[in-house]
C-alpha cells in the first residue's frame, strides 16, 4: 500500500487512463503502442491477483504479438490522396457530385481508383473549390485533378513515380477523356 492506497488500485487507475488516452489519440501508431502498454499493465495486474499463466499469455499475446501484427498493419497501409479542383462550381453538394460521377470526369475518377486499389492504395478523393496553385502550395496531396470544359489536367509530384504508371496506363487504356499531365517540382 502506498500512502493508502494498494497496488492494484494505482495499476486499475493506468488502465483506466491509458485506455482514454489510446481512443482520443489522434495518431493511429499511438493509439496501438498505448493498448500495448494497457496489456501489459493488465498481465501486472493478472499476476498481483495470482493468475501467473494468464500474466504470461497476456504479456506476451496481447503486449507483444497482437501490437506487432497490428504496427505492421498500419505499416503497410496507405491513403492515396486525390484533390478534386473544382474552382467554377458554385455548390458542392451531393447532387452536383452525383452528375459529377456519371460524366467523364466520374470515368477518369473511377480509372485513377481502380489504379490506386491495385497497388494497394486506398484512394481518397476530396473536393475542393480551391484552386490548383493553392492546393499545390499546400502540399497535402498525391494528385490533384482539375477538370475543365471537355478536358483534364492532372497534376502531380515530379518524384512520385505512380504519376507516370498512371498516364501510361490511361494512354493505354485509350480512354475518352482529354487529359494532360503535370508535373510539379519537388519544391513546390
Amino acid at each position: 500500500m502506498i500512502g493508502g492506497i494498494g497496488l492494484d488500485s494505482i495499476l486499475l487507475l493506468m488502465t483506466v487512463l491509458i485506455a482514454i488516452v489510446a481512443v482520443w489519440t489522434k495518431i493511429l501508431r499511438h493509439a496501438v503502442i498505448l493498448l500495448g502498454i494497457f496489456s501489459f499493465i493488465c498481465s501486472f495486474l493478472y499476476l498481483y491477483y495470482g493468475a501467473p499463466d494468464v500474466a504470461i499469455a497476456e504479456a506476451v499475446i496481447g503486449s507483444g504479438l497482437v501490437m506487432l501484427l497490428y504496427l505492421t498493419a498500419i505499416k503497410r497501409y496507405r491513403t492515396y490522396s486525390i484533390i478534386v479542383s473544382v474552382e467554377n462550381e458554385d455548390r458542392l453538394e451531393d447532387a452536383t457530385m452525383q452528375e459529377f460521377a456519371g460524366s467523364s470526369q466520374g470515368q477518369l475518377l473511377s480509372e485513377i481508383e481502380r489504379f490506386c486499389l491495385s497497388r494497394e492504395l486506398e484512394p481518397e478523393i476530396v473536393y475542393s473549390r480551391e484552386s490548383v496553385a493553392k492546393i499545390a502550395e499546400d502540399g497535402r496531396f498525391d494528385l490533384i485533378v482539375h477538370p475543365e470544359e471537355s478536358r483534364f489536367t492532372v497534376y502531380g509530384r515530379e518524384d512520385n513515380y505512380l504519376v507516370d504508371e498512371l498516364e501510361m496506363l490511361l494512354i493505354l487504356h485509350s480512354t475518352d477523356t482529354d487529359t494532360e499531365f503535370v508535373r510539379i517540382g519537388a519544391e513546390s
